[in-house]
């Protein structure tokens, strides 16, 4: 009874953990895609005034470029408002959206 009790505490104290680890692998993300970038593109990506982005297809370098120099009608966002590395936790953000 013990065993099992000890297994189990330790089976959801490693769940917990986990889920502790992945949701602050995200956060920053999803924070700064919600500061920068959900007032067009929408929550999660799923389009509003801008294009939907999810499925997230592009690669980091080339969300970069678009960033920097859109394509559309998009205003380009400088490095001085949203770092390379932002950009980059941005694009591991919208990859977890399914």
């Amino acid at each position: 009874m013990v065993k099992r009790l000890a297994s189990a505490s330790l089976t959801l104290l490693t769940a917990a953990c986990l889920w502790t680890i992945c949701s602050a692998a995200d956060e920053p993300g999803r924070r700064v895609y919600e500061d920068k970038c959900s007032q067009c593109h929408g929550a999660e990506g799923r389009g509003g005034t801008g294009p939907r982005l999810v499925p997230f297809q592009w690669s980091e370098q080339r969300a970069l470029e678009l960033i920097r120099n859109p394509e559309c009608d998009m205003p380009p966002i400088p490095a001085s408002e949203v770092s390379d590395t932002q950009v980059a936790q941005i694009v591991e953000y919208l990859k977890t959206i399914k």
